[in-house]
Protein backbone atom coordinates (compact mmCIF):
# COMPACT_ATOMS: atom_id res chain seq x y z
CA UNK A 1 0.00 0.00 0.00
CA UNK A 2 1.78 3.11 -1.34
CA UNK A 3 0.77 5.64 1.12
CA UNK A 4 1.91 7.52 4.22
CA UNK A 5 1.13 9.91 7.19
CA UNK A 6 0.16 13.57 6.17
CA UNK A 7 -0.17 15.83 9.16
CA UNK A 8 -3.32 18.06 9.73
CA UNK A 9 -2.05 21.26 8.48
CA UNK A 10 -1.59 19.86 5.20
CA UNK A 11 -5.39 18.61 4.88
CA UNK A 12 -6.24 22.00 5.43
CA UNK A 13 -4.28 23.25 3.00
CA UNK A 14 -5.51 20.68 0.25
CA UNK A 15 -8.91 21.87 1.42
CA UNK A 16 -8.08 25.43 0.56
CA UNK A 17 -7.02 24.85 -2.63
CA UNK A 18 -9.38 22.51 -3.68
CA UNK A 19 -12.37 24.73 -2.94
CA UNK A 20 -10.45 27.82 -5.07
CA UNK A 21 -10.84 25.13 -8.24
CA UNK A 22 -13.17 24.40 -10.85
CA UNK A 23 -11.83 21.32 -11.08
CA UNK A 24 -10.65 18.11 -8.85
CA UNK A 25 -6.88 18.85 -8.58
CA UNK A 26 -3.94 16.09 -9.58
CA UNK A 27 -4.52 12.71 -7.34
CA UNK A 28 -4.21 9.26 -7.41
CA UNK A 29 -6.13 6.38 -5.13
CA UNK A 30 -8.97 8.44 -5.36
CA UNK A 31 -12.73 6.82 -5.86
CA UNK A 32 -15.04 6.74 -8.82
CA UNK A 33 -19.16 6.41 -9.11
CA UNK A 34 -21.71 6.84 -11.10
CA UNK A 35 -24.95 8.25 -8.92
CA UNK A 36 -27.99 6.98 -10.66
CA UNK A 37 -30.05 9.56 -8.14
CA UNK A 38 -28.25 13.06 -9.42
CA UNK A 39 -27.14 11.19 -12.93
CA UNK A 40 -23.73 12.13 -12.04
CA UNK A 41 -20.03 10.77 -11.86
CA UNK A 42 -19.03 11.48 -8.34
CA UNK A 43 -15.43 11.72 -6.99
CA UNK A 44 -14.27 11.59 -3.85
CA UNK A 45 -11.11 11.52 -1.55
CA UNK A 46 -7.56 10.36 -3.14
CA UNK A 47 -3.71 11.44 -2.20
CA UNK A 48 -0.59 12.82 -4.09
CA UNK A 49 2.74 12.59 -3.14
CA UNK A 50 4.33 16.49 -2.13
CA UNK A 51 7.61 17.39 -1.14
CA UNK A 52 9.67 15.04 -4.02
CA UNK A 53 7.43 11.85 -2.57
CA UNK A 54 8.59 12.16 1.11
CA UNK A 55 5.03 12.60 2.58
CA UNK A 56 1.53 12.79 1.17
CA UNK A 57 -1.63 15.18 0.77
CA UNK A 58 -4.86 13.06 1.60
CA UNK A 59 -8.03 15.03 -0.18
CA UNK A 60 -11.18 14.96 1.70
CA UNK A 61 -13.22 16.54 -1.21
CA UNK A 62 -16.12 15.43 -3.10
CA UNK A 63 -16.98 16.16 -6.65
CA UNK A 64 -19.76 15.81 -9.29
CA UNK A 65 -19.43 15.75 -13.34
CA UNK A 66 -22.42 16.21 -15.49
CA UNK A 67 -20.49 15.80 -18.42
CA UNK A 68 -19.51 19.13 -19.25
CA UNK A 69 -18.30 20.76 -16.18
CA UNK A 70 -17.18 19.08 -12.64
CA UNK A 71 -18.76 21.04 -9.57
CA UNK A 72 -17.64 20.98 -5.85
CA UNK A 73 -19.66 19.29 -3.32
CA UNK A 74 -17.67 20.43 -0.53
CA UNK A 75 -15.21 18.88 2.15
CA UNK A 76 -16.20 15.43 3.72
CA UNK A 77 -14.19 14.98 6.98
CA UNK A 78 -10.94 13.95 7.28
CA UNK A 79 -9.02 13.12 4.06
CA UNK A 80 -8.84 9.53 2.88
CA UNK A 81 -7.41 7.58 0.11
CA UNK A 82 -7.78 3.88 -1.13
CA UNK A 83 -11.82 3.15 -0.40
CA UNK A 84 -14.01 1.45 -2.95
CA UNK A 85 -17.22 2.38 -3.86
CA UNK A 86 -20.12 0.92 -5.28
CA UNK A 87 -23.82 2.81 -5.84
CA UNK A 88 -26.78 0.51 -4.20
CA UNK A 89 -29.68 0.46 -6.51
CA UNK A 90 -31.92 -0.61 -3.93
CA UNK A 91 -31.57 2.07 -1.58
CA UNK A 92 -30.37 5.01 -3.95
CA UNK A 93 -27.14 5.46 -2.36
CA UNK A 94 -23.03 5.86 -2.31
CA UNK A 95 -22.18 2.99 0.11
CA UNK A 96 -17.93 3.12 1.10
CA UNK A 97 -15.54 -0.01 2.35
CA UNK A 98 -12.23 0.31 3.63
CA UNK A 99 -9.88 3.07 3.20
CA UNK A 100 -6.16 4.93 4.40
CA UNK A 101 -7.02 7.33 6.40
CA UNK A 102 -3.20 8.68 7.32
CA UNK A 103 -2.99 5.99 10.30
CA UNK A 104 -3.66 2.67 8.43
CA UNK A 105 -6.08 0.60 6.61
CA UNK A 106 -10.01 0.89 7.73
CA UNK A 107 -12.68 -1.45 7.83
CA UNK A 108 -15.28 1.28 8.05
CA UNK A 109 -18.75 0.64 6.22
CA UNK A 110 -19.47 4.65 4.94
CA UNK A 111 -22.95 6.20 3.45
CA UNK A 112 -22.28 9.51 1.86
CA UNK A 113 -24.93 11.81 2.80
CA UNK A 114 -24.30 15.39 0.32
CA UNK A 115 -20.85 15.92 1.00
CA UNK A 116 -20.47 13.66 4.51
CA UNK A 117 -19.20 10.62 4.71
CA UNK A 118 -21.52 8.58 7.55
CA UNK A 119 -19.97 6.17 9.26
CA UNK A 120 -22.55 2.84 9.36
CA UNK A 121 -20.16 0.09 10.48
CA UNK A 122 -17.21 -1.63 10.59
CA UNK A 123 -16.12 -4.82 9.44
CA UNK A 124 -15.72 -7.06 12.69
CA UNK A 125 -12.32 -8.70 11.48
CA UNK A 126 -10.27 -7.10 8.35
CA UNK A 127 -9.10 -3.67 8.11
CA UNK A 128 -8.37 -2.99 4.16
CA UNK A 129 -7.02 -0.31 1.47
CA UNK A 130 -7.83 -0.82 -2.00
CA UNK A 131 -10.14 -3.75 -1.36
CA UNK A 132 -12.71 -4.83 -4.23
CA UNK A 133 -16.26 -3.97 -3.44
CA UNK A 134 -19.31 -4.26 -5.40
CA UNK A 135 -23.56 -4.06 -4.96
CA UNK A 136 -24.45 -7.34 -6.51
CA UNK A 137 -28.18 -6.11 -7.83
CA UNK A 138 -29.85 -9.38 -8.27
CA UNK A 139 -28.94 -10.53 -4.46
CA UNK A 140 -29.50 -6.84 -2.86
CA UNK A 141 -25.97 -7.24 -1.08
CA UNK A 142 -22.50 -6.04 -1.13
CA UNK A 143 -19.09 -8.24 -2.28
CA UNK A 144 -16.17 -7.15 -0.82
CA UNK A 145 -12.81 -9.44 -1.50
CA UNK A 146 -9.06 -8.81 -0.99
CA UNK A 147 -7.55 -5.31 -0.47
CA UNK A 148 -4.31 -4.58 2.06
CA UNK A 149 -4.37 -4.23 5.56
CA UNK A 150 -0.75 -2.77 5.36
CA UNK A 151 2.35 -1.83 3.45
CA UNK A 152 3.27 -5.58 1.35
CA UNK A 153 0.23 -7.57 2.44
CA UNK A 154 -2.96 -8.96 0.63
CA UNK A 155 -6.13 -10.03 1.73
CA UNK A 156 -7.86 -12.79 0.36
CA UNK A 157 -11.24 -13.81 1.78
CA UNK A 158 -15.24 -12.94 0.41
CA UNK A 159 -17.53 -11.47 2.33
CA UNK A 160 -21.07 -10.50 1.57
CA UNK A 161 -22.52 -7.22 3.28
CA UNK A 162 -26.58 -7.89 3.60
CA UNK A 163 -27.85 -4.62 5.54
CA UNK A 164 -25.00 -3.45 8.16
CA UNK A 165 -24.27 -7.66 8.57
CA UNK A 166 -20.92 -9.03 7.31
CA UNK A 167 -21.11 -12.71 6.75
CA UNK A 168 -18.05 -15.03 5.09
CA UNK A 169 -18.30 -16.31 2.05
CA UNK A 170 -15.92 -19.86 2.97
CA UNK A 171 -14.66 -20.68 -0.32
CA UNK A 172 -11.72 -21.34 -2.36
CA UNK A 173 -11.57 -17.94 -4.79
CA UNK A 174 -8.47 -15.82 -6.12
CA UNK A 175 -5.00 -15.41 -4.58
CA UNK A 176 -4.99 -12.70 -2.03
CA UNK A 177 -4.45 -9.52 -3.72
CA UNK A 178 -4.78 -5.48 -3.49
CA UNK A 179 -5.54 -3.27 -6.37
CA UNK A 180 -7.11 -5.42 -8.24
CA UNK A 181 -10.53 -4.40 -10.86
CA UNK A 182 -13.34 -5.52 -9.57
CA UNK A 183 -17.05 -5.32 -11.06
CA UNK A 184 -20.20 -6.56 -10.59
CA UNK A 185 -21.47 -7.66 -14.42
CA UNK A 186 -25.45 -6.92 -13.66
CA UNK A 187 -26.09 -8.96 -17.24
CA UNK A 188 -25.03 -12.30 -16.04
CA UNK A 189 -24.98 -11.08 -12.64
CA UNK A 190 -21.51 -12.10 -11.50
CA UNK A 191 -18.62 -10.38 -10.11
CA UNK A 192 -15.89 -10.21 -12.41
CA UNK A 193 -12.13 -9.91 -10.63
CA UNK A 194 -8.89 -8.99 -13.01
CA UNK A 195 -5.40 -8.44 -12.19
CA UNK A 196 -4.14 -7.03 -9.26
CA UNK A 197 -1.14 -7.22 -6.67
CA UNK A 198 -0.37 -10.32 -4.42
CA UNK A 199 2.52 -10.69 -1.18
CA UNK A 200 6.12 -11.21 -2.00
CA UNK A 201 8.67 -12.73 -0.09
CA UNK A 202 10.93 -10.91 1.98
CA UNK A 203 13.31 -8.54 -0.25
CA UNK A 204 11.17 -9.69 -3.07
CA UNK A 205 8.69 -7.45 -5.67
CA UNK A 206 4.81 -8.55 -4.69
CA UNK A 207 3.43 -10.93 -7.94
CA UNK A 208 1.63 -9.14 -10.47
CA UNK A 209 -1.51 -11.29 -11.47
CA UNK A 210 -3.34 -11.39 -14.96
CA UNK A 211 -5.75 -13.83 -14.49
CA UNK A 212 -9.74 -13.21 -14.70
CA UNK A 213 -12.38 -15.00 -12.15
CA UNK A 214 -16.23 -14.89 -12.04
CA UNK A 215 -17.91 -15.12 -8.51
CA UNK A 216 -21.59 -16.64 -9.10
CA UNK A 217 -22.39 -15.35 -5.28
CA UNK A 218 -22.02 -19.06 -4.35
CA UNK A 219 -18.52 -20.25 -6.09
CA UNK A 220 -15.73 -18.17 -7.86
CA UNK A 221 -14.97 -19.90 -11.04
CA UNK A 222 -11.46 -19.05 -12.90
CA UNK A 223 -11.69 -18.10 -16.45
CA UNK A 224 -9.11 -19.51 -18.47
CA UNK A 225 -8.87 -16.75 -21.01
CA UNK A 226 -6.26 -15.03 -22.70
CA UNK A 227 -6.56 -11.23 -21.99
CA UNK A 228 -4.65 -8.19 -20.74
CA UNK A 229 -1.05 -8.24 -19.71
CA UNK A 230 -0.60 -8.82 -15.75
CA UNK A 231 -1.08 -5.17 -13.92
CA UNK A 232 -2.45 -3.65 -10.89
CA UNK A 233 -4.51 -0.46 -10.20
CA UNK A 234 -6.20 -0.27 -13.83
CA UNK A 235 -9.47 1.38 -14.14
CA UNK A 236 -12.50 -0.49 -14.95
CA UNK A 237 -16.01 -0.25 -14.89
CA UNK A 238 -19.23 -1.85 -16.44
CA UNK A 239 -20.91 -0.66 -19.54
CA UNK A 240 -24.33 -1.55 -18.78
CA UNK A 241 -25.45 -1.00 -23.01
CA UNK A 242 -23.03 -3.22 -24.32
CA UNK A 243 -22.96 -6.04 -21.48
CA UNK A 244 -19.13 -5.47 -20.92
CA UNK A 245 -16.50 -5.07 -18.20
CA UNK A 246 -14.63 -1.98 -19.73
CA UNK A 247 -10.58 -1.65 -18.56
CA UNK A 248 -8.23 0.36 -18.73
CA UNK A 249 -4.56 1.07 -18.23
CA UNK A 250 -3.00 -0.09 -14.69
CA UNK A 251 0.88 -0.75 -13.60
CA UNK A 252 3.21 -3.49 -14.91
CA UNK A 253 6.75 -4.80 -14.50
CA UNK A 254 7.73 -2.42 -17.49
CA UNK A 255 5.82 0.41 -16.52
CA UNK A 256 2.06 2.21 -17.35
CA UNK A 257 -0.25 0.75 -19.78
CA UNK A 258 -2.54 2.66 -22.15
CA UNK A 259 -4.35 0.23 -23.49
CA UNK A 260 -8.30 -0.09 -23.33
CA UNK A 261 -9.90 -3.85 -23.53
CA UNK A 262 -13.21 -5.37 -22.82
CA UNK A 263 -14.72 -8.68 -21.34
CA UNK A 264 -17.94 -10.08 -21.56
CA UNK A 265 -17.90 -13.29 -20.17
CA UNK A 266 -16.43 -15.22 -22.77
CA UNK A 267 -13.04 -13.46 -23.85
CA UNK A 268 -11.22 -10.53 -23.51
CA UNK A 269 -11.05 -7.80 -26.56
CA UNK A 270 -8.39 -4.94 -27.09
CA UNK A 271 -10.86 -2.20 -27.87
CA UNK A 272 -7.51 0.47 -28.16
CA UNK A 273 -4.04 1.22 -27.86
CA UNK A 274 -4.52 5.34 -28.35
CA UNK A 275 -6.15 7.70 -25.60
CA UNK A 276 -5.30 8.71 -22.70
CA UNK A 277 -1.50 8.93 -21.71
CA UNK A 278 -0.46 5.67 -20.30
CA UNK A 279 -1.12 5.63 -16.54
CA UNK A 280 -1.89 3.72 -13.17
CA UNK A 281 -4.98 4.26 -11.27
CA UNK A 282 -6.96 6.04 -14.28
CA UNK A 283 -10.58 5.30 -12.28
CA UNK A 284 -13.74 4.48 -14.59
CA UNK A 285 -17.35 5.21 -14.00
CA UNK A 286 -19.77 4.24 -16.69
CA UNK A 287 -22.36 7.27 -16.87
CA UNK A 288 -25.40 5.63 -17.64
CA UNK A 289 -27.64 8.25 -18.44
CA UNK A 290 -25.41 9.42 -21.12
CA UNK A 291 -23.82 6.30 -22.58
CA UNK A 292 -20.08 7.15 -21.56
CA UNK A 293 -17.36 5.51 -19.73
CA UNK A 294 -15.88 8.45 -18.14
CA UNK A 295 -11.99 8.68 -16.41
CA UNK A 296 -10.37 10.78 -14.20
CA UNK A 297 -6.92 11.40 -13.36
CA UNK A 298 -4.59 8.79 -12.16
CA UNK A 299 -0.66 9.03 -12.17
CA UNK A 300 1.88 8.63 -15.18
CA UNK A 301 4.79 8.84 -13.06
CA UNK A 302 6.68 9.23 -9.47
CA UNK A 303 6.75 11.89 -7.98
CA UNK A 304 5.62 14.46 -10.28
CA UNK A 305 3.39 12.98 -12.25
CA UNK A 306 -0.27 12.94 -11.20
CA UNK A 307 -3.24 13.95 -13.15
CA UNK A 308 -6.42 15.85 -12.94
CA UNK A 309 -7.70 14.78 -16.77
CA UNK A 310 -11.33 13.91 -17.99
CA UNK A 311 -11.43 11.81 -20.48
CA UNK A 312 -14.88 9.75 -21.75
CA UNK A 313 -14.97 6.38 -23.90
CA UNK A 314 -18.59 6.48 -26.55
CA UNK A 315 -17.75 2.46 -27.27
CA UNK A 316 -15.83 2.75 -29.99
CA UNK A 317 -12.81 5.88 -29.03
CA UNK A 318 -11.83 8.35 -26.19
CA UNK A 319 -12.05 11.76 -26.36
CA UNK A 320 -10.50 14.32 -24.01
CA UNK A 321 -13.41 16.29 -21.90
CA UNK A 322 -12.95 20.08 -21.46
CA UNK A 323 -14.92 21.02 -18.70
CA UNK A 324 -16.59 24.12 -18.14
CA UNK A 325 -15.77 26.37 -15.28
Amino acid sequence: MLLRLVGLPLLLAAAIVQAQESVPGRRAHHSLVYDDGSKRVILAGGSTPIEGGRTFTLFNDVWAFDGTRWTSLGAAGPGFSGAAVAWDSRQQRIVSFGVYDGRGSSGALRVLQGSAWNTVGEHPSIRAAEPGFVYDTRRDRFIAFGGSAGRGTALGETWALSGTTWSKVDVPGPPARQAHAMVFDAKRNVVVVFGGMGTGAPGQPPPLFGDTWEFDGTTWTQKQVTGPAARNSAGATFDSKRGVVVLFGGSGPDGFFGDTWSWDGTAWRKLADTGPEARVMGYMAYDRNRDRVVLFGGRKGWPDGDLNDTWEWDGNSWRRVTTRP
